[in-house]
């Protein structure tokens, strides 16, 4: 694990309100946040891999494009796509709450 990895942080901080953005905006700008904190962990992951096998004597990309996942390997994948989902989608299920405690 890099240096960048292990100091971003798990959630992003609170922004700061921008005059005239409204709450949808808002939400949205927090959803693209979470994607892009989301993608550019997974790229640096990616980048050490190929670097990895890069260093090991490679592997055939033709081997990737063949590959099928088994039963665990699924259910990993799901989690992971359900924490991303959860994780993006965070901004709105926030909302819907508050707007539930304001009757």
């Amino acid at each position: 694990m890099t240096t960048a990895t292990k100091s971003m942080p798990v959630s992003a901080k609170r922004r700061l309100d921008i005059n005239g953005q409204q709450a949808f905006e808002d939400r949205t700008m927090a959803m693209i946040a979470a994607l892009a904190a989301e993608l550019a962990v997974t790229r640096e992951r990616l980048d050490t891999v190929e670097r990895l096998l890069a260093d090991a004597g490679g592997l055939d990309r033709s081997a990737i494009e063949a590959y099928q996942a088994d039963k665990v390997a699924t259910a990993e994948r799901d989690a992971i796509r359900k924490r991303l989902i959860g994780r993006v989608f965070n901004p709105l299920r926030a909302d819907a709450a508050r707007q539930q405690e304001k009757g």
